[in-house]
């Protein structure tokens, strides 16, 4: 993925399957230009294709943050050449959300709402409590709330 040379070394190793050394190239463009949505994104689907969700997800919050303008040339994801002008921001959500993340940057509502307090209704948890040796378990009950 690339614009104006961002991305480009990378990519062309990415997808012949160099990862490695595509990975080595995306470091050193996420070094170079750390505030990069494209820079942020190909070093996440580096992560990804290593199986490091987390790493690669951290990135595609920042992408998805910071790309919400840049329009890459490229994107393996869509097999290549980027024709329906597809943005970093759009891509990196996609991804997001097949790992099951929300982001306010991905206009995911839910993600700005606290999530709620769960009060469970499962059965009443033993209790340690001390007893004659013959006597049986003691359970405390949990109080009837009407």
């Amino acid at each position: 993925m690339g614009i104006m040379g961002e991305g480009n070394p990378g990519y062309g190793e990415f997808k012949h399957g160099n990862y490695a050394q595509a990975k080595a190239d995306f470091t050193t463009d996420i070094n170079n230009r750390p505030n990069s949505s494209v820079a942020q994104f190909n070093i996440g689907d580096s992560y990804r294709q290593e199986g490091d969700g987390g790493r690669a997800n951290g990135m595609f919050h920042q992408a998805a943050a910071d790309g919400k303008d840049r329009k890459p040339d490229n994107f393996l994801e869509l097999g290549g050449d980027n024709r329906d002008n597809v943005n970093v921001r759009t891509m990196a959500c996609r991804h997001l959300h097949e790992d099951h993340q929300l982001d306010v940057n991905c206009d995911d509502q839910l993600a700005a709402i606290p999530a709620p307090v769960v009060i469970s209704d499962a059965a009443p948890t033993p209790v340690a409590v001390e007893a004659e040796a013959t006597s049986p378990p003691v359970y405390q009950r949990k109080q009837d709330r009407n």
